[in-house]
Order: C-alpha cells, then structure tokens, then sequence
C-alpha cells in the first residue's frame, strides 16, 4: 500500500479533491491510487463517497465504460443528481449521445428535490438553455430564502450557510459558478464563490493536516507520496481560485478581499508541500547541502524560512539523517530566533481564512 493511504481513515481527508488534480499526476501514480480506493471500496461498499472518489480517479485516466460501472455501485439516494451529470459526461465521452440525453432527462424534466434541482441548474448550463438555467436559479434562490442577501461580516465568516451549492462536490460546484457568470447571473453569485473557495482552501488544512500526521506515524520518507499528491492537489486548487480571481466581476469589494486571502492561503500550503518534496529529494541528492541550499529552496518553492524550519524540525524528529540535523543547524544560523517566530507567523496565518484545527504547529 502506498503512502497516501498508510492509515486507512486518511482516505477521509483526500476526499472530494482528486478532481482538482488535473493532469499532475502520473496515470501509473493514479492507477495505483485507484487500486488503493477499490479495496476500500470491497471492505466498505457502503462508503459512497469512496465510491464518487473512484469516478473521479477513472475520469483522471480517461476510462469512462468503468466510470459508468463504478456510478452503477452507488445504488441509493446520495448524490443521485450528481450522479446524473456524471454518466452524463462519460457518455459524450464515449460519443453515446443517446446516452447523455437519457442522463439529463430525469433532471431536466422532473427534479423531484433540492439536490437534483441543484444539479438541473447545472444540465440546463450544459445544453444551453439560459432561460431554464435562471428561472431553475431563481426557484432556488427563492426556496432557501436567499434572496437579496447583502454581504455582512456573519455571511462572509460563513457563507457556505448562506449559498445554494454547497451541498454538491467540488467538480460541480465549479461548474456551476462557471454558468452563473457565463450566463451573467448575478443574484447570490459572490457568496457561491466565496463559499467554494474558503472550503477549498478549508480542504488543503485538512490535507496539511494529513502531511503532518503521516510524517509523524510513519516517517518523512513514507509521506513522499503522499506530499505528490498534496502538490498535485493544492496546485490545481491554487489554478481554480486564480481562475476566479481573473474572470470574476465582484459588487463587493469584501468577497474579492478573501478571495485573495484565500489563494495566498493555498499558495502557501502549496509551497509547504513543495519544499517538503524537494527537502526528501535533496536528502538522496548526493551533495552536501548548505546555507545556498537552503536560498535555492526558498526560490524555487516560494516557501518561507519557517516552512523549512516547521519540516525540518518534523523530519529530525522522526527520521535518523544527518543531511536534515545538519539542514536544520543551518536554519538555525540563518535565524537563531525562529522557533519563537514560527509559532507567531503560524497565527498570522489564520488571517488568510478558514482553518481547520492543526495537529502541529
């Protein structure tokens, strides 16, 4: 079993992100989390979201037939209008327009509640009915009471209490925003999207929170993999939310604001993993490392100081190297106060948005 999954429960946090992958990966590396996921999966076939993560992985390799099969397992009510749009996405895959019709049918014609409403919003986008995209919005704006919001600090400190699509994945999610501006839809826009990206970045906590789990029960050298996918993820988070950044038109400054906090939140998880990847790679370079090394990293991740300070003080910790003792004593020269630091920076850090409670700081 690879890293990424040493402890079985880890799956929970990886959960719902593989989408935002992209072409990152390896398709061996996928394949091989994918094995990970259908064993899980055998054990637990109850486990749905298990289930959608494996759609998700087969999606990444382009292998829509088991995609199919792998949506048929899911035999209940979760996620059934999500579930729609998907088949409906790998039938055109497969070129099966009859396929893509009979998918969407069911959501276009009769939405039998919120969920799949949700998701008929999104099948209207898709076959280009404006008309039906906003009055199927307006219905729902209209049936959560959400109409006419004005951006307090109570909305922007919890708007995932105060949008309609929160209760979709992230893949849908995102296309769903898409339409609202595709199709200039203005009423609730902002908190949608300030609700999918504080949960983005709320995600790459839980995944940081994850990193330093593994490295602390199992080892730096057993997270490699596991810190791949952390970059890979967080890299396609950091590209979602500087998409946004660039195609958004705002009303209110105040959404915009965490929109930036909230991308230079990922950023900086995103330079976390990066410099954690290079550190374990720098360790079988050969060379022995010193004050440039350290330089080198810090330009090349866009990291911080206490970012390597943070993971080399893990990595001595649980792993006998010289090369990270020695790593360390030259941090430790460059900035001789720097543990103290680390603990007031990693405070400042929760100005950049949500978090999750940290294991370590």
């Amino acid at each position: 079993m690879s890293p990424i999954l040493a402890k079985r429960y880890l799956v929970e946090d990886f959960t719902d992100t593989f989408d935002l992958i992209g072409d990152r990966l390896s398709k061996s590396l996928i394949q091989e989390i994918l094995s990970e996921y259908e064993e899980i999966g055998a054990d637990d076939p109850d486990n749905f979201p298990v289930s959608f993560d494996c759609e998700s992985l087969l999606t990444l390799l382009g292998e829509h037939e088991k995609a199919i099969r792998c949506l048929d397992q899911i035999q209940c009510d979760y996620g059934k209008g999500m579930r729609m749009l998907r088949y409906a996405s790998h039938y055109a895959g497969l070129n099966d327009i009859e396929g893509v019709k009979k998918s969407l049918h069911p959501l276009l014609t009769n939405p039998t509640d919120e969920h799949e409403k949700e998701c008929a919003f999104i099948a209207a986008g898709r076959i280009g009915d404006r008309d039906l995209a906003v009055r199927l919005w307006e219905e729902l704006i209209r049936e959560k009471g959400l109409g006419n919001q004005r951006i307090t600090n109570e909305v922007i400190g919890s708007p995932d209490a105060f949008n309609c699509l929160s209760h979709l994945q992230f893949r849908e999610w995102y296309e769903g925003i898409h339409l609202l501006y595709r199709y200039d839809i203005k009423e609730n826009r902002d908190i949608e999207l300030c609700a999918l990206v504080s949960l983005l970045h709320y995600q790459i906590g839980i995944i940081y929170n994850t990193i330093i789990d593994m490295i602390q029960n199992t080892g730096p050298y057993e997270s490699f993999t596991g810190l791949v996918v952390a970059i890979a993820v967080s890299s396609g988070t950091h590209s979602w939310i500087t998409e946004f950044r660039d195609i958004a038109t705002i009303d209110e400054p105040k959404v915009y604001h965490e929109l930036i906090l909230n991308l230079e939140g990922v950023r900086k998880y995103l330079a976390f993993f990066t410099i954690g990847e290079r550190l374990l790679t720098m360790s079988t370079s050969g060379s022995k490392p010193d004050k440039s090394s350290i330089y080198k990293l810090l330009r090349d991740t866009g990291g911080d100081i206490y970012q390597v300070f943070t993971l080399l003080e893990l990595f001595t910790r649980e792993a006998d190297d010289a090369d990270y003792v020695h790593l360390l004593d030259i941090v430790l020269q460059i900035e001789p106060d720097i543990a103290r630091k680390t603990v007031i920076r990693k405070e400042m850090e929760g100005f950049l948005g949500p978090q999750p409670p940290f294991d370590y700081v």
